[in-house]
């Protein structure tokens, strides 16, 4: 932004420089190149030199006015859309200071020359500097302008708000700056991308809101970079941080080093009940980013980061679960999919997810979303195939968690529980897992042939695309043709247990 600022003034003053030079020197030439006493009023008429100040002062006037008007009523109105600091961060911003200190001191300037002239005294230096000076004062109104407006864009806003941020670490990092002033410097500034977040979404302004939870998540990134180097006093909070926590939890922040991601999570948090069922496409960006943050934090060796995102991901699906929005469900028992899968060489951390699968998916079977129930299964089914696939040591205990929940309720066969169990019991035949194949057999032992053979049949000729748009969109209940040969062998070797 500044860039361009300095470019577009640049342009002007080199456009200024050729025009008006280029008149200048017209007009000598065809004048018969007199000398420069012929120009000038200097002992001849030194009040012309005040005429010609005087609309000069006027045009500094004006251009000071217009500045003053477009920043008093620009500024508190865009603060008042996005976030109340931003009238900080303009008056921090050193452009803004430098145009509007040399505006003011342009037109004191050329009033001051204006009182030195008298009838024997021309003060010559001073007049060409106000002249000069009002004439790059004009040329760098439009770029100001320019900068003004897109200084006010949400996105240029954020852009501002993490490279403060980053900053701030880097500053802790080299020892400029102590860790409490610089703890309370980036609660401001991440309450303040929260901030934008949640306005945006009020007024549905989905982009905006995408690009704040975009900027948490790469700022989680800068500092988990660099988490290592920083000082011990950086990840030590007190109530004043975090107001509303239990001793006991500041405890853990403590030990666990993990305010800076609490502080930032807990944003999406907000952001994430405030776009439930008003803008989808937000609620995924959120789960998908978190996901991104778990991964992320896993790969540079952080378990307790790692954790905390996890921990949200069960924030997230209770929230969900609670307005009975299936489609942000569906969309994070997706996202905890991928993240099992990217975590497949954590076997404690598997079965802590497919534990949450478990438990959530009997929540929104008691309030009513028997679906999400069904679904899940699906989800943790290929939780266990990933696991098998990896030789995971905790693959045994999945296949339990999946193969308790019920295929049956009030005396009712759930038609997709069943489906799950038959994928999974295709899966072990084709690599060659006899005893777990049996496992399933026995568990569906009680599944009546008709069923089976109805279930069979819709596995089988399922098509690869859903017949509705989702953000999944792959259906499901599709079978690979290399592996519905499997899937057929399996459902008849259940046909004796269950006749």
């Amino acid at each position: 932004m500044r860039t361009t600022f300095t470019k577009t003034a640049l342009t002007l003053c080199a456009v200024y420089v050729v025009v008006f030079g280029g008149e200048a020197a017209l007009e000598w030439w065809h004048a018969g190149s007199p000398g420069l006493s012929a120009t000038s009023w200097v002992d001849v008429n030194n009040a012309k030199l005040v005429d010609i100040l005087s609309p000069m002062a006027r045009g500094y006037n004006n251009a000071l006015a217009m500045l003053i008007a477009t920043i008093g009523l620009a500024i508190p109105l865009t603060a008042n859309m996005h976030t109340p600091k931003l009238i900080d961060m303009f008056l921090r911003d050193r452009l803004n200071q430098g145009m509007l200190f040399l505006m003011a001191l342009g037109a004191a300037n050329v009033l001051f020359v204006d009182y030195l002239i008298g009838p024997h005294f021309a003060p010559m230096w001073a007049f060409r500097f106000a002249v000069g000076g009002a004439l790059l004062g004009w040329a760098l109104v439009i770029p100001y302008f320019f900068y003004v407006v897109r200084f006010l864009d949400p996105s240029n806003i954020l852009r501002r708000l993490k490279d403060d941020t980053t900053r701030i670490i880097d500053e802790v990092l080299a020892g400029r700056l102590e860790p409490n002033d610089a703890q309370a410097q980036v609660h401001e500034r991440l309450f303040q991308i929260g901030t934008i977040v949640l306005k945006s979404l009020d007024r549905a302004d989905r982009g905006v809101a995408l690009e704040g939870i975009w900027t948490l998540k790469l700022i989680l990134d800068y500092h988990g970079e660099r988490k290592a180097k920083l000082p011990a006093q950086w990840f030590v909070v007190d109530r004043a941080d975090f107001i509303g926590l239990s001793s006991e939890a500041l405890e853990l922040l403590n030990e666990e080093k993990t305010w800076f991601e609490m502080k930032a999570l807990t944003q999406m948090f907000l952001a994430y009940g405030q776009a439930l069922a008003k803008a989808p496409d937000v609620v995924s960006s959120i789960s998908d980013a978190n996901r991104v943050i778990a991964v992320t934090a896993s790969k540079r060796g952080d378990p307790k980061a790692l954790e905390l995102s996890v921990k949200y991901f069960n924030n997230f699906l209770r929230e969900a679960i609670k307005k009975k929005d299936v489609h942000s469900i569906y969309d994070i028992f997706y996202e905890y999919r991928l993240l099992a899968r990217d975590l497949r060489d954590q076997p404690g951390l598997l079965h802590d997810i497919a534990h949450h699968f478990r438990y959530y998916s009997d929540l929104a079977r008691a309030g009513g979303l028997e679906f999400v129930a069904q679904l899940a299964t699906f989800d943790l089914g290929y939780i266990v195939r990933r696991a098998y696939e990896v030789e995971s040591p905790t693959a045994g205990s999945l296949l339990k968690t999946v193969l308790d929940i019920g295929h049956e309720q009030k005396g009712a066969v759930l038609p997709l529980v069943v489906k799950a169990k038959l994928i999974l019991g295709g899966f072990f035949l084709e690599k060659g897992l006899m005893e777990e194949a049996k496992i399933v057999r026995e568990n569906l032992a009680d599944v009546a042939q008709s069923v089976l053979a109805t279930a069979e049949h819709e596995l089988l000729s399922a098509s690869r695309s859903f017949f509705e748009v989702t953000d999944r969109q792959v259906n499901f209940e599709y079978t690979a043709p290399e592996r519905r040969e499997h899937v057929h062998e399996f459902v008849h070797s259940l046909a004796p247990a269950a006749g």
